[in-house]
């Protein structure tokens, strides 16, 4: 009887496989936190980037992490998203803070107290941040090192155009005085395709301004590196012009 041997693997191929599938399971996600006060569309944000749907009444003192994966830039990406109740106390958003990789800041166009609710979470991820890299000073440049992970600033309930308290401009206006790394005016009831780009681009900027940071890191590591051995060749270099200059001087002593 002749065996049929078309659907074996080498044991070469199948370890590279099964490389490939660990790689693909160790892969850590993109973990995303959304901070803003209660009522301001946090959790219908997050329910419309994970089934396109939208859901209008949430439980407002729910805090749940969602997962789900995307393809973003030639890969499979596993999303995090930690959609948050509002709270008081400082040492749980401090915790929440700590768990992301990037942050997104959301306010109500018709709220002015969630506007400026933005502002001081905000300071929360700064004075984390400073504590966090606080031992980085030793490094050249620690300043551009510092607070590397994205935050951006969302202003929802756009269709809400009658009831509007924060103009596009003072919210476009804020992010830039904040810091936050991209702005956007949307309406989450009324926006699909605009929900789907906002984690996407996100995710592609946080992948981008992390790849930077490896070659500056890098760069500055090797200007260093070569600053130690260009000051040793001034020294190797010094020190063997004094010794021919003491032989040379030697040798007139003995000649005279």
């Amino acid at each position: 009887m002749l065996a049929d041997f078309g659907t074996m693997s080498s044991p070469v191929s199948s370890s590279k496989i099964l490389r490939k599938i660990s790689i693909v399971a160790k892969q850590r996600p993109f973990r995303i936190v959304i901070l803003g006060q209660n009522g301001v569309g946090k959790s219908a944000l997050t329910v419309r980037f994970m089934t396109r749907r939208f859901i209008g009444e949430y439980d407002p003192y729910l805090e749940k992490v969602y997962s789900c994966t995307r393809y973003v830039e030639g890969e499979n990406m596993n999303f995090e998203i930690l959609d948050t109740a509002a709270q008081d106390e400082n040492s749980r958003t401090e915790d929440n803070i700590r768990w992301a990789d990037a942050y997104i800041l959301m306010y109500s166009i018709a709220d002015r107290c969630s506007f400026n609710e933005c502002s001081r979470l905000r300071f929360l991820i700064n004075s984390y941040a400073k504590r966090h890299h606080r031992k980085s000073t030793s490094l050249p440049f620690p300043e551009v090192t510092c607070s590397s992970a994205p935050v951006i600033l969302i202003g929802n309930q756009a269709d809400r155009c009658h009831d509007r308290m924060i103009s596009t401009e003072e919210g476009r206006a804020r992010a830039a005085e904040l810091g936050c790394a991209r702005f956007y005016e949307i309406s989450v009831r009324e926006s699909v395709d605009c929900v789907q780009s906002i984690f996407e681009d996100l995710y592609t900027y946080q992948r981008k301004t992390k790849k930077f940071r490896s070659l500056f890191s890098q760069s500055t590591s090797n200007i260093s590196r070569s600053s130690s051995l260009s000051s040793d060749d001034d020294i190797n270099d010094n020190g063997s012009s004094k010794d021919s200059f003491s032989k040379r001087r030697g040798a007139l002593q003995t000649i005279s």
